[in-house]
């Protein structure tokens, strides 16, 4: 009877031991379990404009008059990177025309074409997360 019990024990430790460890009974190969981690897009703000001359936030302010062309969008990103490429956005998609406002110097805010002829003031980050220049 000792002898039974013994071995019973013996053989339940060894089976309890042939598992790989992540809880799902499927015990076949040598995978370790898959790493579970939450991927959403969490920029610091939204509207997030990247380009060569710093790091903007896009606003609902209205801007009446343009000067010259700085670029477009080449890259809309959907999660964030540690290295975003330049003239990206995780907001305005590929293509959105970025503009010198008329007065108004490049380090203090820039214009985004919404749609021909109407245009919205995209600010430093740092004007509104407070601090300094992010880059």
């Amino acid at each position: 009877m000792k002898l039974g019990i013994t071995l019973m024990l013996a053989v339940v430790l060894l089976l309890g031991g042939c598992g790989n460890g992540n809880g799902n009974g499927n015990n076949r190969g040598s995978t370790p379990p898959e790493e579970k981690t939450v991927s959403s897009a969490s920029w610091v703000t939204d509207r997030m404009i990247k380009i060569q001359e710093g790091i903007y936030v896009g606003t609902e302010e209205k801007v009446e008059s343009i000067d010259g062309k700085l670029g477009e969008i080449k890259h809309y990103l959907t999660e964030e990177k540690f290295n975003e490429p330049g003239e990206s956005s995780n907001y305005y998609k590929k293509g959105t025309a970025l503009y010198r406002i008329t007065g108004v110097p490049v380090e203090s805010g820039i214009a985004v074409e919404m749609r021909p002829g109407q245009y919205v003031k995209a600010v430093p980050v740092e004007e509104i997360l407070g601090g300094s220049r992010l880059e």
